[in-house]
């Protein structure tokens, strides 16, 4: 990935160009700035793109970073963790065995953790992480492939196969082989969102596009689809572990 120098802040930067792009845009995330583009765009116009929105780009990467910097998780109990919309409190406990396990307990909640005692506190944090990573995708799985299910019902189509992916910047896609991939992550978000990434790549089945023709599909099953999506671009970067 190559970087963007604006003024004295270098950013990372992803440059991508497709011939169904039909003007230029600009995406800044907690990771980087993406520029789309139509294939034709030259690297003249890009750079004069980007110099007319500097000031833009500038003052969303800093309110991003802040907000990295401020939701940065320390796996304390106490601390909360998204799930399906809701938020979920940690309880980390010791255990005298050397099992790492999550239960979760649903009329209060939360998440017990359970860590050996004797784990150094670098240890337990990268224990916490990959067993709260394991357990949200264990959760994930199934209950992504229930709403594809109910989804292509509803919708009259059949995909092919179902992936569980990890992606930093895409929420789900589907290929031409009619396979679906969506993000572990999105575990964490409100039902409705997930509903509406579900539809979004099942009707990429029907129109391996983003035309108008697609997003009166997507508001046929998803009326309210702009709300969700514009959910996601707001709070997408809070669905961390």
């Amino acid at each position: 990935m190559s970087s963007l120098r604006l003024g004295d802040t270098v950013i990372p930067y992803e440059e991508r160009k497709n011939s169904r792009i039909k003007r230029l845009s600009i995406r800044v995330t907690p990771e980087k700035v993406r520029v789309s583009a139509p294939v034709s765009t030259s690297r003249e116009e890009i750079q004069i793109f980007l110099q007319q929105n500097q000031e833009w780009i500038l003052e969303n990467w800093g309110k991003l970073q802040k907000i990295a910097r401020e939701s940065k998780r320390e796996y304390l109990t106490g601390e909360k963790v998204p799930y399906l919309g809701k938020e979920l409190t940690l309880q980390i406990c010791d255990s005298q065995g050397k099992m790492i396990r999550a239960i979760y307990n649903i009329e209060e909640e939360s998440l017990e953790i359970s860590i050996p005692q004797s784990f150094t506190q670098e240890l337990r944090e990268e224990a916490v992480r990959e067993i709260l990573e394991k357990w949200y995708k264990e959760k994930a799985r199934p209950y992504f492939l229930q709403k594809l299910s109910y989804w292509s019902r509803e919708m009259g189509v059949s995909y092919n196969k179902f992936r569980l992916k990890g992606q930093k910047t895409r929420w789900g896609s589907c290929s031409t082989l009619g396979n679906i991939n969506l993000n572990w992550r999105l575990i964490m978000a409100p039902e409705p969102v997930i509903d509406y990434i579900v539809i979004h790549e099942l009707s990429h089945l029907i129109y391996m596009d983003h035309s108008k023709e697609f997003w009166k599909h997507v508001a046929r099953f998803c009326p309210n689809y702009r709300e969700h999506r514009h959910w996601l671009r707001k709070n997408g970067h809070t669905l961390v572990i």
